[in-house]
């Protein structure tokens, strides 16, 4: 069999990188820009208590109540106003910040990727330090870990089978009856965690954050390798995936295990054009075991492993075989870390709690909205229901499409459209969910793809930080003048001028002798 997983892309792009050897960049006013941007978002965060992090005593070194600043910290549900002036303050200064070094790194080809990462690693500094932000969903890990360390299947039990302990209390109340939706990958390695913690929840926490780093580097180290096979520049991608402020807040900050999943899958790709098709497999099964979506990796890689002109029986039988390499990569897995096939049936699990942000909730939303002024009574849960269906069958309509394109346009390209859109159009949407689709886009985005991924990861970096019910019902009872300071502060931070707080080595030349670049050009330098 041939190995066609770096099959041409050329046909889905209208640019390539500019010839030439780039010019010196001063990145240090990003960096202490960003700097400012992230440690805003943590302190205030801390301020905030509750309404942004797990609140309990215990669950982190500092910030909690009896803890080192913990009297500092809210125990209300609604943060202080000062709170989301430095939260989201913070995200505008990160968001601008990112905008502007991308706009300057995109007119700079072959700016070496290792500045960019000293760039993200001080950005992330906050994060790392500070408490798991924005989710509990970190500490549900830590209660499943402690049920498999002590051999309780959480395929068939929720954390409440722990008792009243710390794992289950400082963990989502969702999960307390809650089978885990997680593969033998993430489960094995969670409760070998949780026996190196001594099955103390701090430590276990500290553990799974650093195991979520390391699928961030998994993808550090793959994201160039696919940059240079679809002609991007690689520092310029390893910016766009891994730099933004949704990349920090969650995966970083909070954890969650979609890092590892990622960078799995895109280590799978990566291997697959370097060694071949069938390595490139097992590592996508392998990131399969920890979230589901990443089988679609097992799909594409398959269905592009027969070559560029073959027959779709051809496909559709190297398919097939991709499948039987997976199969037998999770039955190792569920064999050596002594669960069962449980996650098959419990991987909806996660659908029993509800975003308020969504494209099918808000249009279910509508929909009820505009039938009630016509007097038809349509609940808003019943019109969600069907428009769940209806979103996951354009879901599937356009992974189909894409699946179809693949030889053409790539595994990645066209993947990481799929899975963008089973997270757009599903009908559970957490910020964390669009990282699957845009860490992989960002290697071989296209100008018109790039904008895509920087508009959907600023607004999930927004509405991820915390319950909007919860900002509104602070802005609603703190009175007009905390409200008018809190607008005109935000305000204020989206058009300052950051180009007075340094210079850079040169002027950078007018968006017009730039070539066009899509939103990039259009965006204010940082």
């Amino acid at each position: 069999m041939t190995m066609s997983a770096d099959a041409p892309a050329q046909s889905f792009d209208d640019s390539s990188p500019a010839e030439g050897a780039p010019q010196d960049v001063r990145l240090g006013r990003s960096t202490l820009l960003g700097l400012v941007g992230s440690l805003s978002v943590v302190i205030g965060a801390i301020l905030g208590g509750q309404a942004f992090e797990n609140h309990l005593p215990g669950a982190w070194f500092f910030g909690m109540p009896g803890g080192l600043f913990g009297s500092l910290g809210s125990s209300n549900a609604q943060p202080p106003v000062y709170s989301l002036i430095a939260v989201y303050g913070g995200l505008i200064l990160m968001a601008r910040v990112w905008f502007g070094l991308l706009r300057r790194v995109g007119g700079q080809h072959g700016l070496p990727v290792r500045r960019i990462v000293c760039v993200i690693a001080v950005w992330a500094l906050p994060f790392l330090i500070g408490p798991p932000l924005f989710s509990h969903d970190v500490y549900s890990y830590a209660g499943q870990g402690e049920m498999v360390s002590h051999h309780i299947n959480p395929y068939d039990y929720g954390t409440g089978v722990l008792g009243s302990t710390p794992f289950n209390a400082m963990a989502n109340g969702v999960w307390t009856n809650t089978p885990s939706p997680y593969g033998p990958t993430f489960l094995a390695i969670d409760g070998a965690l949780d026996n190196v913690a001594d099955h103390q929840v701090l430590p276990d926490v500290v553990l799974l954050r650093l195991v979520e780093l390391g699928g961030l580097a998994l993808a550090l180290a793959s994201i160039p390798t696919l940059a240079r096979r679809h002609g991007r520049d690689p520092a310029q991608a390893v910016l766009l995936g891994l730099g933004s402020p949704l990349i920090l807040a969650t995966l970083v900050s909070g954890a969650h295990n979609d890092a590892l999943m990622v960078g799995l899958l895109l280590a799978g790709l990566a291997v697959a054009q370097r060694l071949g098709t069938a390595p490139g497999i097992v590592l996508c099964a392998i990131a399969a075991g920890v979230k589901s979506p990443a089988a679609l990796g097992v799909l594409f890689l398959g269905w592009v492993w027969a070559g560029s002109g073959a027959s779709v029986r051809r496909r559709l039988m190297h398919a097939a075989g991709a499948g039987l390499i997976a199969l037998g990569t999770l039955e190792v897995l569920s064999l050596v870390s002594g669960l069962t096939w449980g996650w098959l049936r419990t991987g909806t699990a996660a659908n029993q709690s509800f975003t308020a942000v969504t494209p099918v909730g808000a249009v279910a939303k509508a929909f009820a909205g505009l039938a009630a002024v016509v007097n038809l009574h349509i609940s808003v849960l019943g019109a969600r229901t069907v428009l769940s269906i209806l979103g996951l069958t354009c879901a599937g309509v356009i992974g189909l499409v894409m699946l179809w394109k693949s030889p053409q346009w790539g595994a990645p390209m066209t993947m990481g459209v799929t899975l963008l859109m089973v997270a757009l159009l599903g009908p559970i949407l957490w910020a964390w969910y669009v990282t699957w689709g845009v860490v992989v886009l960002a290697a071989v985005a296209t100008p018109r793809l790039r904008v895509a991924v920087i508009g959907i990861s600023t607004f999930e970096a927004f509405v991820g930080a915390t319950a909007l019910k919860r900002v509104a019902e602070t802005m609603y009872h703190a009175g007009l003048l905390p409200d008018l300071i809190l607008v005109a502060t935000l305000f204020a931070l989206v058009i300052v001028p950051l180009a007075q707080f340094g210079r850079t080595q040169a002027p950078l030349l007018p968006l017009s002798s730039l070539p066009r670049r899509g939103l990039l050009d259009r965006v204010s330098t940082a």
